[in-house]
Protein backbone atom coordinates (compact mmCIF):
# COMPACT_ATOMS: atom_id res chain seq x y z
CA UNK A 1 0.00 0.00 0.00
CA UNK A 2 1.49 3.35 -0.95
CA UNK A 3 1.55 6.31 1.12
CA UNK A 4 -0.05 9.61 -0.79
CA UNK A 5 1.64 11.80 1.47
CA UNK A 6 5.10 11.97 1.57
CA UNK A 7 7.31 10.76 -1.76
CA UNK A 8 9.95 8.41 -2.34
CA UNK A 9 11.92 12.16 -2.97
CA UNK A 10 11.06 13.77 -0.16
CA UNK A 11 12.57 10.23 1.70
CA UNK A 12 15.46 10.04 -0.84
CA UNK A 13 16.61 13.82 0.17
CA UNK A 14 16.58 12.56 3.97
CA UNK A 15 18.81 9.80 3.68
CA UNK A 16 21.31 11.68 1.21
CA UNK A 17 21.19 14.44 4.08
CA UNK A 18 22.46 11.88 6.91
CA UNK A 19 24.32 9.35 4.47
CA UNK A 20 27.67 10.63 5.91
CA UNK A 21 26.56 10.63 9.62
CA UNK A 22 24.94 7.39 9.07
CA UNK A 23 27.74 5.35 7.54
CA UNK A 24 30.10 7.11 10.30
CA UNK A 25 27.93 5.64 12.89
CA UNK A 26 26.75 2.45 11.67
CA UNK A 27 30.51 1.10 10.25
CA UNK A 28 30.38 -2.32 9.75
CA UNK A 29 27.50 -2.96 11.95
CA UNK A 30 26.10 -1.86 15.40
CA UNK A 31 25.40 -3.30 18.71
CA UNK A 32 21.62 -3.61 17.43
CA UNK A 33 22.40 -5.06 14.49
CA UNK A 34 24.72 -7.68 15.09
CA UNK A 35 23.14 -8.72 18.19
CA UNK A 36 19.50 -8.99 17.30
CA UNK A 37 19.01 -8.22 12.88
CA UNK A 38 22.36 -9.99 11.11
CA UNK A 39 22.05 -13.18 13.04
CA UNK A 40 18.19 -13.49 11.99
CA UNK A 41 18.67 -12.72 8.81
CA UNK A 42 21.32 -14.71 8.64
CA UNK A 43 19.51 -17.96 9.80
CA UNK A 44 16.71 -17.56 7.32
CA UNK A 45 18.20 -16.36 4.42
CA UNK A 46 20.53 -20.29 4.70
CA UNK A 47 23.29 -18.56 2.31
CA UNK A 48 25.13 -21.25 0.30
CA UNK A 49 28.37 -19.59 -1.10
CA UNK A 50 28.50 -18.78 -5.07
CA UNK A 51 25.03 -17.32 -4.43
CA UNK A 52 23.69 -14.15 -6.58
CA UNK A 53 21.60 -11.79 -3.84
CA UNK A 54 20.12 -8.63 -5.07
CA UNK A 55 20.36 -6.31 -1.48
CA UNK A 56 17.66 -3.60 -1.20
CA UNK A 57 18.35 -0.38 0.37
CA UNK A 58 21.83 -1.27 1.52
CA UNK A 59 22.86 1.42 3.44
CA UNK A 60 26.53 2.08 3.70
CA UNK A 61 26.77 -1.45 2.58
CA UNK A 62 27.68 -3.43 5.65
CA UNK A 63 25.44 -6.32 5.11
CA UNK A 64 26.36 -6.18 1.62
CA UNK A 65 30.27 -6.55 3.13
CA UNK A 66 28.97 -9.89 5.27
CA UNK A 67 27.39 -11.54 2.25
CA UNK A 68 30.29 -11.24 0.19
CA UNK A 69 32.57 -12.58 3.22
CA UNK A 70 30.35 -15.70 3.24
CA UNK A 71 30.93 -16.90 -0.17
CA UNK A 72 28.05 -14.69 -2.15
CA UNK A 73 27.71 -12.68 -5.16
CA UNK A 74 26.17 -9.36 -4.22
CA UNK A 75 24.61 -6.20 -6.01
CA UNK A 76 23.84 -4.36 -3.37
CA UNK A 77 21.23 -1.11 -4.15
CA UNK A 78 20.02 2.15 -2.50
CA UNK A 79 17.99 4.85 -3.74
CA UNK A 80 20.11 7.56 -2.44
CA UNK A 81 23.20 8.16 -4.47
CA UNK A 82 24.71 9.27 -1.18
CA UNK A 83 24.27 6.41 0.50
CA UNK A 84 25.61 4.62 -2.37
CA UNK A 85 29.05 6.53 -2.72
CA UNK A 86 29.49 5.85 1.15
CA UNK A 87 29.34 1.98 0.52
CA UNK A 88 32.04 2.02 -2.83
CA UNK A 89 33.93 3.47 -0.38
CA UNK A 90 34.40 0.45 1.76
CA UNK A 91 34.51 -1.98 -0.88
CA UNK A 92 37.42 -3.20 -0.60
CA UNK A 93 38.47 -6.00 0.11
CA UNK A 94 35.05 -7.47 -1.95
CA UNK A 95 35.96 -6.01 -5.74
CA UNK A 96 35.11 -8.38 -6.93
CA UNK A 97 32.15 -10.03 -5.02
CA UNK A 98 30.01 -6.62 -4.39
CA UNK A 99 28.57 -3.72 -7.11
CA UNK A 100 26.70 -1.23 -5.55
CA UNK A 101 23.87 0.66 -7.88
CA UNK A 102 21.69 3.47 -7.57
CA UNK A 103 18.17 1.80 -7.86
CA UNK A 104 14.61 3.07 -6.23
CA UNK A 105 12.62 0.20 -5.20
CA UNK A 106 9.48 2.09 -5.35
CA UNK A 107 9.50 1.96 -8.78
CA UNK A 108 8.71 -1.43 -10.27
CA UNK A 109 10.74 -0.56 -13.65
CA UNK A 110 13.70 -0.16 -12.49
CA UNK A 111 14.20 -3.36 -10.52
CA UNK A 112 12.48 -5.06 -13.46
CA UNK A 113 15.82 -4.01 -15.55
CA UNK A 114 17.71 -5.88 -12.79
CA UNK A 115 17.47 -8.95 -15.05
CA UNK A 116 14.59 -11.74 -15.16
CA UNK A 117 15.19 -14.54 -12.95
CA UNK A 118 18.70 -13.54 -11.82
CA UNK A 119 18.92 -13.98 -8.18
CA UNK A 120 18.85 -17.17 -5.64
CA UNK A 121 17.70 -14.67 -2.87
CA UNK A 122 16.69 -11.41 -1.89
CA UNK A 123 17.31 -9.57 0.91
CA UNK A 124 16.26 -6.42 2.56
CA UNK A 125 17.58 -5.06 5.82
CA UNK A 126 15.68 -2.66 8.21
CA UNK A 127 14.16 -1.03 5.43
CA UNK A 128 10.78 -1.24 4.60
CA UNK A 129 9.66 1.13 7.45
CA UNK A 130 11.67 3.75 5.47
CA UNK A 131 10.39 3.05 2.00
CA UNK A 132 6.75 4.91 0.69
CA UNK A 133 5.72 2.21 -1.01
CA UNK A 134 6.74 -1.71 -0.78
CA UNK A 135 3.94 -2.79 -3.29
CA UNK A 136 6.49 -2.54 -6.23
CA UNK A 137 9.27 -4.46 -4.52
CA UNK A 138 7.56 -7.29 -3.33
CA UNK A 139 5.23 -7.54 -7.24
CA UNK A 140 8.88 -7.69 -8.62
CA UNK A 141 10.20 -10.68 -6.45
CA UNK A 142 8.61 -13.33 -8.90
CA UNK A 143 10.22 -11.94 -11.91
CA UNK A 144 14.25 -11.48 -10.07
CA UNK A 145 14.08 -14.59 -8.15
CA UNK A 146 15.13 -18.05 -9.83
CA UNK A 147 13.78 -20.72 -9.32
CA UNK A 148 13.82 -22.26 -5.39
CA UNK A 149 14.66 -18.20 -4.74
CA UNK A 150 13.87 -16.39 -1.48
CA UNK A 151 13.37 -13.26 0.40
CA UNK A 152 14.11 -12.38 3.38
CA UNK A 153 13.92 -8.80 5.34
CA UNK A 154 13.61 -7.33 8.24
CA UNK A 155 11.99 -4.70 9.63
CA UNK A 156 10.98 -2.41 12.68
CA UNK A 157 8.55 -4.67 14.67
CA UNK A 158 5.14 -3.83 13.54
CA UNK A 159 3.31 -4.27 16.76
CA UNK A 160 5.80 -3.29 19.32
CA UNK A 161 8.44 -0.70 17.69
CA UNK A 162 7.29 1.15 14.52
CA UNK A 163 4.59 2.86 15.87
CA UNK A 164 6.28 5.11 17.47
CA UNK A 165 5.70 3.34 20.99
CA UNK A 166 5.97 5.11 24.63
CA UNK A 167 8.30 3.34 26.91
CA UNK A 168 7.68 3.25 30.77
CA UNK A 169 9.04 1.87 33.66
CA UNK A 170 7.45 0.98 37.07
CA UNK A 171 8.74 -0.43 40.58
CA UNK A 172 6.47 -1.77 43.20
CA UNK A 173 6.84 -3.48 46.43
CA UNK A 174 5.88 -7.22 45.89
CA UNK A 175 6.08 -8.50 50.00
CA UNK A 176 8.32 -6.43 51.04
CA UNK A 177 10.61 -7.52 47.39
CA UNK A 178 10.91 -3.75 45.37
CA UNK A 179 10.08 -5.21 41.55
CA UNK A 180 10.35 -3.28 38.89
CA UNK A 181 8.66 -3.51 35.54
CA UNK A 182 8.98 -2.40 31.79
CA UNK A 183 6.52 -2.00 29.45
CA UNK A 184 5.64 -0.40 26.37
CA UNK A 185 1.94 2.14 25.66
CA UNK A 186 1.05 1.88 21.90
CA UNK A 187 -1.42 3.53 19.67
CA UNK A 188 -2.76 3.57 16.26
CA UNK A 189 -1.40 0.20 15.61
CA UNK A 190 -4.31 -0.78 12.87
CA UNK A 191 -3.91 2.94 11.06
CA UNK A 192 -1.33 3.53 7.97
CA UNK A 193 0.65 6.45 8.82
CA UNK A 194 3.97 8.23 8.63
CA UNK A 195 5.93 9.92 10.57
CA UNK A 196 9.04 11.76 11.33
CA UNK A 197 12.17 10.46 14.11
CA UNK A 198 15.87 9.48 14.62
CA UNK A 199 17.29 6.24 14.10
CA UNK A 200 20.39 7.82 15.41
CA UNK A 201 19.83 10.68 18.05
CA UNK A 202 22.53 12.46 16.36
CA UNK A 203 21.40 12.44 12.75
CA UNK A 204 21.49 15.51 10.81
CA UNK A 205 17.88 15.53 10.28
CA UNK A 206 14.98 13.57 11.26
CA UNK A 207 13.76 10.50 8.64
CA UNK A 208 10.74 9.38 7.63
CA UNK A 209 9.26 6.20 9.17
CA UNK A 210 5.78 4.36 7.73
CA UNK A 211 3.93 2.68 9.86
CA UNK A 212 2.50 -0.64 8.47
CA UNK A 213 0.49 -3.17 10.50
CA UNK A 214 0.96 -6.67 10.15
CA UNK A 215 -2.24 -7.13 8.07
CA UNK A 216 -0.91 -4.55 5.78
CA UNK A 217 2.68 -5.78 5.58
CA UNK A 218 2.86 -9.37 5.42
CA UNK A 219 -0.62 -8.54 2.65
CA UNK A 220 1.75 -7.34 0.31
CA UNK A 221 3.13 -10.47 0.15
CA UNK A 222 0.15 -12.23 -0.30
CA UNK A 223 -1.00 -10.19 -2.50
CA UNK A 224 1.98 -10.55 -4.75
CA UNK A 225 1.41 -14.65 -4.51
CA UNK A 226 4.14 -15.15 -2.13
CA UNK A 227 4.15 -17.38 1.21
CA UNK A 228 6.05 -16.97 4.55
CA UNK A 229 7.57 -19.73 5.48
CA UNK A 230 10.06 -18.32 8.29
CA UNK A 231 9.37 -16.03 10.81
CA UNK A 232 12.04 -15.02 13.66
CA UNK A 233 11.31 -12.21 16.29
CA UNK A 234 14.92 -11.49 18.05
CA UNK A 235 14.83 -9.91 21.49
CA UNK A 236 17.57 -8.60 23.60
CA UNK A 237 19.00 -11.22 26.12
CA UNK A 238 17.31 -11.10 29.40
CA UNK A 239 20.97 -10.86 30.90
CA UNK A 240 21.64 -7.73 29.72
CA UNK A 241 20.22 -4.19 30.61
CA UNK A 242 21.14 -0.53 30.55
CA UNK A 243 20.67 2.00 33.37
CA UNK A 244 18.87 4.56 30.90
CA UNK A 245 15.20 2.83 31.47
CA UNK A 246 14.09 3.63 28.09
CA UNK A 247 16.70 1.69 26.51
CA UNK A 248 15.40 -1.56 24.62
CA UNK A 249 17.94 -3.04 26.63
CA UNK A 250 15.34 -3.18 29.85
CA UNK A 251 12.60 -4.24 27.57
CA UNK A 252 13.17 -7.94 27.39
CA UNK A 253 9.31 -9.18 26.78
CA UNK A 254 9.05 -7.03 23.55
CA UNK A 255 11.11 -7.85 20.06
CA UNK A 256 11.91 -4.95 18.47
CA UNK A 257 12.37 -6.61 15.14
CA UNK A 258 10.41 -8.65 13.26
CA UNK A 259 12.71 -10.75 10.31
CA UNK A 260 10.79 -13.18 7.90
CA UNK A 261 11.75 -15.16 4.73
CA UNK A 262 9.20 -15.56 1.67
CA UNK A 263 8.88 -17.50 -1.07
CA UNK A 264 7.10 -18.03 -4.35
CA UNK A 265 3.69 -19.53 -3.61
CA UNK A 266 3.60 -21.63 -7.31
CA UNK A 267 6.95 -23.61 -5.93
CA UNK A 268 5.35 -24.07 -2.54
CA UNK A 269 2.98 -26.28 -4.32
CA UNK A 270 4.51 -28.70 -6.42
Amino acid sequence: MANRTVTSDQVRAVWDTNAAHWDERMGEGNTFHLQLVEPSMLELLELRRGERVLEIACGNGQFARKLASLGAQVLATDFSPKMIERARAHTEPFNDRVEYRVVDATQETELHALGARAFDAIVSNMALMDMSDIAPLFQAIQQLLKSGGRFVFSTMHPCFNSNNPTFFAEWTDNDGTPTETYGLKLTRYLELHSYQGHALLTQPVPQYYFHRPLYALLGEAFRAGLVVDGLLEPRVPADQSSPRWSSWLNYHEFPPVLVARCRIQVERQR
